[in-house]
């Protein structure tokens, strides 16, 4: 697995692993536990991270940039 996006919160990284799997790109979060049970202690220096399996790292960076780019 590598991380292909560092997530503010869980409610994004949550969104963007949406948005991968309706692809058809399996993702994985690995802090969900721990940033859904205490959101506000959360303080990972490298945010919510967002991963994917390494053959799946260029389209899966490609949909993340199409949808963040949406979103502004």
């Amino acid at each position: 697995m590598i991380t292909i996006a560092n997530c503010n919160d869980l409610t994004e990284a949550q969104r963007l692993k949406m948005a991968l799997e309706s692809a058809g790109i399996p993702s994985f979060i690995p802090d969900e536990m721990t940033a859904g049970i205490a959101p506000y202690h959360f303080l990972s220096p490298s945010g919510v991270r967002l991963q994917v399996a390494e053959e799946n790292e260029a389209e899966a960076r490609e949909i993340l940039k199409l949808e963040r780019e949406s979103q502004e």
